[in-house]
Order: structure tokens, then C-alpha cells, then sequence
């Protein structure tokens, strides 16, 4: 019998363990998917009555994308449906997130947002890297819209400059990057052609130096940048913005 009683308590510490060791590892999977690992970390080995942490990126490359013909999609399908599909598309997103490296911000509506810029938002900062990944947002969002016979596209906005980054809210806590990069970013995003990455031309400068300071034997062209010929740029919902913006 207490043979038998130790036996069953071994078993019951074993899995009071286990369960704590789960709960650990879906709060950690949790807080990487709201905040850079870096930050996390800091978090962790800061003092409890410590202020989050908050911090200035000189160099941070962000794109931000939206699915064009979602819109109108969504209002044809049943509520499983469209959760359905928004899943698919940012889950082949998350999947390029981890290929290049670059943190997703957030997403907002059918609104995705990412880039890299100095630690501790990402480990790897690469303008190039944000404009390939821009690019095969694009090329995803054609794949699926192929298989799945819907007409989705995808157009993408990306800038380089300054922001702010910092842990906001008191229930809903998350890390979220601030400043005039993030409402121009949106601009580029709103006025970009249909299937198209539109980068400004303080990106396309980070991405020639990059290319300048490695001695990359990639050229420019494999990017084709091309300028707008419009005196202005037009939002889908008719709104201009001038490039002096």
C-alpha cells in the first residue's frame, strides 16, 4: 500500500510538472508571436516594476500588403469560409516571414505588416530582404488565387526610414512600432498597382547601399525598379497623395 500511494504521487508530481512545463512553452510560443524574440528575452531578465522597454530604429525597412478582390470575395462567403481563406493566406505569409527573416508587426483586417531593422526587432537587417519578401507576398497570393479560382491579387508597399518600437496596452499587450515610416509605409501600400510591390525611393537608396557595402553580384535589375509616370498617386478609394508625401 504506501508502496502503491508513492507510486501514484511520483505520477501525479510527474504530471503537475509536465502541465507546468506545457503552460511554459505556449506562454513563450505566445509571447514570440506578439513580440521580437530579443525583446522577450529582456522582459524576461528585466525587474518586475521595470518600464517596458521602448527603443529607436534608425534603419527599418517595413512592408505592408492588402488583398485586393478580398473584400468582395468575403461578401459572397459564409463567416468558416472566410476565416478559412484569410488563414491560408497569412499562414503562406508567416511562412515567408521565417524565410527572410523579418518580424510581422500585425495584421489589421486583410492587412499584413513586417519588415527588419536593428536589434532588437530583428537579428538580420536586409532592405533586400524586405523587397523579396514583398515580392513573393505577391507571388503566393497569385498561386493560391490560381488554385483555389478566385480573383485575389495582392499589392504591397515598403519604405525605409525611422520608428519608434514599444510594448503598449495594459490587457492586450503587444510590441507595435510608431512614427511618420508606418503612415507612409501605408500610403506606398494603398496607391501600389494591383499585384505590384510600389518601394519608396528611401528604400530603393537602403537597398542600393546594401548591395554597394557586400559587393553583391546581384544587380538592381533583378529587382526591375520602375518609376511612376503619374503626376500623382490614387488610392483604390479615389484619394490622392503627392510624392512629395
Amino acid at each position: 500500500y504506501v508502496a502503491h500511494s508513492a507510486e501514484v504521487s511520483l505520477r501525479q508530481r510527474f504530471k503537475a510538472k509536465r502541465a507546468v512545463e506545457v503552460t511554459h512553452e505556449r506562454t513563450e510560443s505566445i509571447l514570440n508571436t506578439l513580440m521580437p524574440v530579443m525583446v522577450v528575452e529582456d522582459l524576461r531578465d528585466a525587474g518586475f516594476n521595470q518600464a517596458f522597454p521602448s527603443h529607436l530604429y534608425r534603419k527599418a525597412t517595413i512592408a505592408q500588403s492588402d488583398l485586393c478582390g478580398f473584400t468582395k470575395l468575403a461578401s459572397t462567403r459564409n463567416p468558416e469560409e472566410v476565416v478559412s481563406f484569410i488563414g491560408e493566406l497569412f499562414g503562406l505569409f508567416d511562412k515567408l516571414t521565417d524565410k527572410y527573416e523579418v518580424y510581422k508587426v500585425e495584421t489589421v483586417g486583410d492587412a499584413y505588416i513586417a519588415g527588419q531593422a536593428e536589434v532588437p526587432l530583428t537579428f538580420k537587417n536586409s532592405p533586400m530582404n524586405v523587397v523579396r519578401f514583398g515580392l513573393d507576398m505577391v507571388l503566393e497570393t497569385h498561386k493560391w488565387s490560381r488554385r483555389m479560382n478566385e480573383q485575389v491579387s495582392c499589392r504591397v508597399g515598403v519604405h525605409s526610414g525611422e520608428c519608434i518600437g514599444g510594448i503598449v496596452g495594459t490587457e492586450m499587450q503587444r510590441y507595435h512600432l510608431f512614427g511618420k515610416l508606418m503612415t507612409e509605409v501605408e500610403v506606398l501600400e494603398s496607391t501600389a498597382p494591383e499585384g505590384r510591390v510600389q518601394v519608396s525611393q528611401a528604400c530603393k537608396d537602403a537597398v542600393k547601399r546594401q548591395m554597394s557595402l557586400e559587393g553583391t553580384s546581384e544587380s538592381l535589375e533583378m529587382f526591375v525598379f520602375e518609376a511612376r509616370e503619374e503626376p500623382s498617386l490614387l488610392t483604390s478609394k479615389g484619394e490622392e497623395h503627392q510624392y512629395s508625401e
